[in-house]
């Protein structure tokens, strides 16, 4: 016997069970035709992504930006110097592919800049996770 995997359901199961009695019916929800297709389709963009930021043309362009700009942009509009850990993205490359390798759509950023832009760009753009069943 093992836990449910519905997160914070503690009903045992059989080990070949995955959801108790009781969310076997919201997994079959999620699961259905309809969400399947959504899935599989971001599940192709998020394929279509990992592909570019492997990329050589990326590698050089962002390796290239940070030596030009090396401390975070957003923390030195505060009166901060950080130093960057990521090229980012302005307008994100899920919204608008033919950007994907114009300078002028870039800005470094720390980790803790990123997070934040990338947490403002899911809801003013309404972008979903990517590689994760739909909801």
């Amino acid at each position: 016997m093992k836990l449910c995997d519905h997160a914070g359901c503690h009903e045992l199961v059989p080990f070949n069970v995955k959801y108790c009695a009781q969310h076997a019916g919201d997994y079959k929800a999620r699961a259905a035709p309809g969400n399947a297709a959504s899935y599989q389709h971001r599940k192709e963009i998020s394929g279509k992504l990992q592909k570019f930021y492997k990329s050589k043309a990326w590698e050089h362009l962002s390796y290239d930006y940070r030596l030009k700009y090396p401390m975070c942009e957003w923390c030195q509009k505060k009166g901060l110097f950080v130093p960057a850990d990521v090229v980012d993205h302005i307008i994100p490359i899920r919204v608008d592919w033919t950007k994907r390798l114009d300078e002028s759509n870039l800005q470094s950023l720390c980790n803790s800049c990123h997070w934040q832009k990338s947490q403002e760009d899911k809801k003013r753009y309404h972008l979903p996770k990517l590689g994760t069943p739909p909801e």
